[in-house]
């Protein structure tokens, strides 16, 4: 919604064209001179324009202003069409924050007279450091002259510097309205929404294509050519002339293309990018959801991933518990049977010293006994009773080092 004061309104259209009022207020010139007839702002005809340039006397050429009830206005824009937030945004499944941006749009007043944001203004002046220390790499129709291994500054390598005003205008009214939604612009225009997801999106000027004019220096390698086929009809280089030139146009272009969402708002006969932040921001929300979406797949699959393979390791760690209490389980059994036929072995010893020490290992392999050995130690019964008696301990001697 755009306020005007038919006072103003009106003296301005003595001085200026309808056509160039509505371009200074990005609106569309059908409509907005069907706004001027409907709020009784009488315009300047053709013959009124012709006498004002010639200087000559415009007396009578031009209708007073009619008093009216109220000299405030307002001009309904593109961009203050109904739009159902609620439902365009519904699966943002965010109740409270639908309700926030209504009421932020709702209100949002941007005036071009106004300084620029700080954030936009640190921008602005990062593109003037970056241009002022790489002054080789110039902006023309087809290509870039030079090339820089240091990062530009967004933007830059699709806007003509003709256009860079319109860009810091159209930034700054982003950075406010998502400023105050509470959403984070970092100083090179990288947007975080919801506290961490990126939503890419890009600026850029729309190109016409053109018939490319030949310049003076490839008329004149035409000409050597032409002459070169004549006397080494085989050998003479045609120069390549490209067919069309594509010269930046004026006309902007927002793009959200982060996959799978894609969607863009441009410049129109309808209104221009200052006149469409509502549209812009909703997208930008749009493209938001479809890039948490996006994280909260990926996340869910990680955490899948994540319980599969715990489900496996514990499931392995079950197993290997398992066998680990078998193995025991037949080493104690083992052991077992070889301290009874110990035992019976014991009943033929004659030796009684041998025989109490033959006795003593019966009741240490025993696991029912389990006796502490005053030479052995403990029985582990988690490795077998041969493996452990091969396990030899190493005798040091006194070249060991």
């Amino acid at each position: 919604m755009k306020k005007f004061s038919r006072t103003k309104l009106y003296n301005e259209l003595l001085t200026n064209t309808l056509k160039d009022l509505s371009e200074k207020y990005h609106v569309n010139y059908a409509k907005f001179s069907a706004f001027c007839h409907q709020n009784n702002i009488p315009i300047p005809g053709s013959k009124y324009r012709m006498y004002l340039k010639m200087n000559r006397d415009v007396t009578g050429l031009v209708e007073p202003l009619p008093t009216a009830k109220n000299d405030i206005i307002y001009f309904e824009t593109e961009d203050d069409k109904d739009t159902d937030i609620a439902s365009e945004l519904k699966d943002l499944n965010d109740s409270q924050k639908i309700k926030q941006i209504e009421q932020v749009l709702a209100n949002f007043k941007y005036s071009s007279k106004k300084p620029l944001s700080n954030k936009v203004k640190n921008f602005k002046k990062s593109v003037k450091e970056w241009e002022e220390s790489n002054p080789g790499d110039i902006h023309t129709y087809e290509w870039y002259e030079g090339y820089s291994y240091e990062q530009k500054p967004k933007f830059m390598e699709n806007i003509s510097s003709k256009e860079m005003p319109r860009l810091y205008r159209i930034l700054d009214e982003i950075y406010l309205v998502l400023d105050q939604l509470g959403e984070e612009v970092k100083d090179d225009f990288t947007v975080i929404i919801g506290g961490k997801d990126e939503v890419p999106f890009d600026v850029l000027e729309l190109k016409d294509r053109v018939k490319h004019e030949i310049t003076k220096e490839e008329q004149k390698d035409l000409d050597e050519y032409e002459i070169d086929l004549k006397i080494r009809p085989y050998s003479a280089f045609k120069p390549r002339i490209r067919k069309y030139d594509h010269p930046y146009n004026g006309k902007l272009k927002i793009e959200f293309k982060d996959y799978p969402y894609h969607a863009y708002v441009k410049d129109t006969n309808k209104g221009q990018l200052e006149d469409k932040i509502s549209e812009i921001i909703m997208n930008f929300y749009k493209e938001y959801i479809s890039v948490r979406n996006e994280r909260l797949e990926r996340e869910y699959e990680e955490r899948k991933r994540k319980e599969e393979k715990e489900r496996k390791n514990q499931k392995a760690k079950h197993v290997n518990d398992e066998k680990t209490r078998v193995k025991k389980l037949v080493t104690e059994a083992h052991d077992y049977q070889t301290a009874m036929r110990i035992r019976k072995y014991a009943t033929a010893i004659s030796d009684e010293k041998y025989k109490e020490w033959a006795l003593q290992k019966a009741d240490w392999l025993d696991p029912t006994v389990d006796r502490d050995d005053e030479v052995l130690g403990v029985r582990d019964y988690g490795e077998e009773f041969k493996e452990y008696l091969d396990d030899l301990l190493k005798i040091e001697d006194e070249y060991d080092w």
